[in-house]
């Protein structure tokens, strides 16, 4: 093999390795609890979400300070932008948020990267909360 064609085939390695490197270093989408506020009868969860995500739809169990199954529900995160912030609210009915301990993401009912193929990352889910778990 001759030297530019050893050259050649180096570099094409090389930048291979950095863009599949490159696709890797995408972070996962993140969704984070910001704040929970009552709303009459109904406790309202506001979630941040960041992450290039065309759809996201999480099965999520809610439970009480005493650890009981309060609901179990979907909540559509709709599509979450890459570098930039999205915000969404979810109203629970007949729930006091002083009563919330622990928000479990069940798992995902949907998940869609740009383009419409399945998450290969699932996102992240936290609570800035102290007084509310986000659990996964």
């Amino acid at each position: 093999m001759s030297f530019a064609h050893r050259t050649l085939l180096l570099s094409t390695l090389i930048l291979g390795g950095f863009v599949a490197e490159s696709a890797k270093a995408e972070p996962p989408a993140t969704i984070t609890l910001n704040t929970t506020s009552q709303e009459g009868a109904a406790c309202r969860l506001t979630f941040t979400a960041q992450g290039g995500l065309d759809q996201l739809v999480s099965e999520t169990v809610l439970f009480d300070r005493a650890g009981a199954v309060r609901l179990f529900t979907l909540f559509d995160f709709g599509a979450t932008p890459a570098g930039g912030l999205r915000v969404r609210q979810f109203d629970v009915p007949d729930m006091a948020c002083d009563d919330l301990g622990m928000v479990l993401i069940n798992g995902l009912h949907a998940c869609r990267v740009a383009g419409g193929s399945d998450c290969v990352d699932a996102p992240t889910f936290a609570s800035r909360l102290d007084s509310v778990e986000v659990s996964q």
